[in-house]
This record gives C-alpha cells, structure tokens and sequence, in this order.
C-alpha cells in the first residue's frame, strides 16, 4: 500500500520520514507497502527479496511515514499477540491520514479488555453454527455464476468470479442491495490499496453517510441480517453508541469485501499456471480440505501493524512510543524459519507455520466464512472447469498493499 514524493500512477503516498536518532542506520532498508510490485515477480516474491535483503530481524524503512518492519517470523507473531506492549488503535501505514482514519473503526482498533465486549457481538454473529446456515447458499451461487460463463469457454475470474460471490454472499449478510457494491467495494479499497482518487477524510465521510440511515432503520428491528443483529445487541450491558454502531459497521464492510476477493484470486492465478498441481484435485476431489490448508499457508494477503505503547527495548532495537511497527502475516508464512521451501506449493506438507487469519485478540473473525467460501468454489468449479489456463501471451501482475492482490486475469478453457 521518494526523496521528494513517491508517485504511482500519479498518487503521491507519502515523502520520505528522516531517521529518527534512535534508529541505528544499518537497520535502515529501502522498502514501500504500497510501492507498484516489480514486472515478472509476485507478490510474495516481492516479501522474499525483503527477507533475504534485510540485515537483521528488525529493519526501518522511511516509506510511508517511517515504520519498523519485522521480517522474523517469531516477532512478526509476537507484536500481532502482544497488546500490552504493541497496540492496535492503528493498524495501517502510513499513519497520517490514513492509519489515523482507520483507527476510529472498531473493534480492530481496540485493545483487550476494552476490544472484549466489542469482539464479542461479531464472534456471536459470524461464528461456525451462523456461517454453517449459509452453506447452501454460498454453494448455489458459486454455480450459479461458473455456469453464467461455462459456456463462454472464457471469463476475468476477478471480475467476473473472485469479485461477485464473496462480496455478493456478505451482501446478503447484511441485507445490503447489490446495486451498492460498486461504491462500496471502491470505499473499502481505499483503506488497503488507496489510489489517490479520493482524500481519506472523505471516505470516511461516504461510509458514515452511507450506513448512518441503515443503522437508524434497523435498530431494535427484528430483522436477522448482520447489521440489524450487530446494531441492536449490547456491550458492557448499554446499548451500542451511534458513532460505536457506525464505526462497528463500517469495520465490518471494510473487511467483508475485500479480503476473501484477494485470496480466491491468487488460488485460481495459481492453479491456472501450475497444470500438474490443478489435475491432481480434480482428479482426487478428496484432497481439496488439504490443499485448502497449503493455499491458506501459501498466500498470505494481509501487512498489519501495531502502535508502540511506550518505550522498549525489542528485536534488538529500542523503539519508541508511538513508533509504527509493520507485523506482516506474510514474512510468518514465508520465511523457510517458518517453512521449508515456502515458495514451493506442497499438498502434502507435513507441518505448516502460517498466520494468514491473523494472531491473537484480532484473529479474523471472518475465518469461517472464508473457508467455507474457498472450498465450496474448488469443488464447484474444479468439477465444471478441471482445465484452465491463462490465454496465451498473458501474464500476471500484482498489487501491493495492506491487503495484497492479483491483479484482474483472464482464463480460458475448452468447451
């Protein structure tokens, strides 16, 4: 998600932040969230040329306000678990405007015990029984859209595919009307990959003006859909606040159409450019549940980060309150500390170390639907569409960020 300016496609992100005099220089390294991903290399690629470039295990980067980078596995997982220490009031870099923007949404930028109570009314909403209710569901719309362009012998599985069902079904959830996704899914991109077309402040605002009147509708309702639940329940025994129903909502949203895109992209990218990999499952259905599990470790998608709460010694190097830490969950995943020959896909690989739902009190509350999204749509689709490709003369390209993503593909396949 720069010696004067830092300019992609025209978006100017941040200036270079100086060294600060307790940053030692050998822990300096040229590295940007947000900088376009080099032709020819993934994104993950992209994360181990970092790991291998960075001198120690906490490097410092003047990108994007200046922030920590953790690019051990171990410190990566304790500052995402650790919230006496590190805290999530922000979570995004940089951190002016965007990270302080982001920290009025709740419960991400909450700390225990406060985030508890908070935590609780999306864990009682979004849990294994209420996801199981949707199964049907989210199957019949994963057919449903395979068989809109089955016949076509073609599709942009980002557009077509990887943007309609996760988005679609969370749509549902919430008893939102399609028509509003276009606006919707623009906002939330604004907070993991912004593009400069709109000023943070008024993002903000468009949620708020958007969700405001829903929330006035639903509340007290007897409505069954998310918001109508969310809105309505209590914490600490009052009912929710206006700005706290807001901020909780739009978390949500932000969350809800993004991240799940982002992951069926890269699995489908993958499979298209990896034959022998795509015929074994769907030759041997019965060993989807396990490559489930190497996606889940091979594609991690999200780079948060912590707020220093006081000053400390960690990794080595003495940060200071309010020093931006980046913990992402990619450097977890793919650092052969964590897992031998991390690039490689291995479906039957003995013990995997990854973190792509996120560590500790923030845990992505949204893992159940995720999986259960993920495999309805290797199932139905592997059953339908076994053999697919990308067209020929057409290659990948990538987008870094807070949340990273492959950019629109096209496949094809014989009919």
């Amino acid at each position: 998600m720069e010696s004067a300016a830092d300019p992609q496609d025209g978006v100017t992100i941040a200036t270079l932040a100086p060294r600060p005099d307790h940053v030692p220089a050998d822990r300096v390294i040229d590295f940007n969230l947000h900088q376009p991903v080099p032709d020819g290399k993934s994104v993950h690629e992209f994360w181990r040329e970092l790991i291998a470039d960075a001198t120690h295990d906490i490097m410092w980067t003047p990108h994007n306000g200046g922030h920590w980078i953790c690019v051990d596995p171990d410190l990566c997982e304790t500052v995402l678990e650790d919230s006496v220490r590190f805290s999530s009031r922000v979570v995004i870099v940089p951190r002016d405007p965007i990270g302080e923007t982001y920290a009025n949404f709740i419960p991400l930028s909450l700390d225990p015990p406060v985030h508890g109570p908070y935590r609780k009314v999306l864990n009682d909403n979004l849990g294994p029984k209420q996801i199981a209710r949707i199964k049907d569901a989210v199957r019949d719309l994963t057919v449903e859209l395979i068989e809109g362009f089955h016949s076509a012998g073609r599709c942009n599985f980002v557009h077509d595919f990887a943007e309609q069902l996760p988005v679609r079904i969370f749509m549902r959830l919430v008893a939102l009307p399609e028509e509003d996704l276009p606006k919707l899914k623009y906002l939330a991109d604004q907070f993991t990959r912004p593009d400069g077309t709109i000023e943070f402040p008024e993002v903000e605002a468009n949620f708020r003006n958007y969700i405001g009147p829903i929330i006035d509708a639903r509340r007290g309702g007897s409505g069954d859909d998310l918001i109508t639940r969310m809105v309505s329940a209590e914490v600490n025994g009052q009912p929710l606040s206006d700005a706290d129903a807001q901020n909780l909502c739009i978390q949500t949203l932000v969350g809800g159409l993004d991240t799940v895109v982002n992951l069926l992209a890269f699995v489908f990218s993958f499979l298209a450019i990896n034959p022998d990999q795509r015929r074994i499952l769907a030759s041997d259905p019965a060993k989807i549940d396990e490559a489930m599990n190497e996606f889940l470790r091979r594609f991690p998608v999200v780079s948060d980060s912590r707020e220093v709460r006081h000053d400390l010694d960690f990794g080595g190097v003495t940060m200071k309150h309010r020093d931006m830490v980046m913990a992402s969950t990619v450097p977890i995943a793919m650092s052969e500390k964590s897992n031998v020959d991390a690039l490689d896909f291995q479906i039957d690989r003995k013990a995997r170390r990854h973190s792509i739902f996120g560590r500790g009190a923030h845990t992505c509350p949204g893992a159940h639907l995720g999986r259960l999204e993920l495999k309805a749509v290797l199932s139905e689709w592997l059953a339908r569409i076994p053999d697919f490709r990308l067209p020929e003369g057409e290659s990948l390209t990538y987008t870094s960020g807070i949340v990273a993503t492959v950019d629109p593909f096209n496949l094809e396949w014989d009919v």
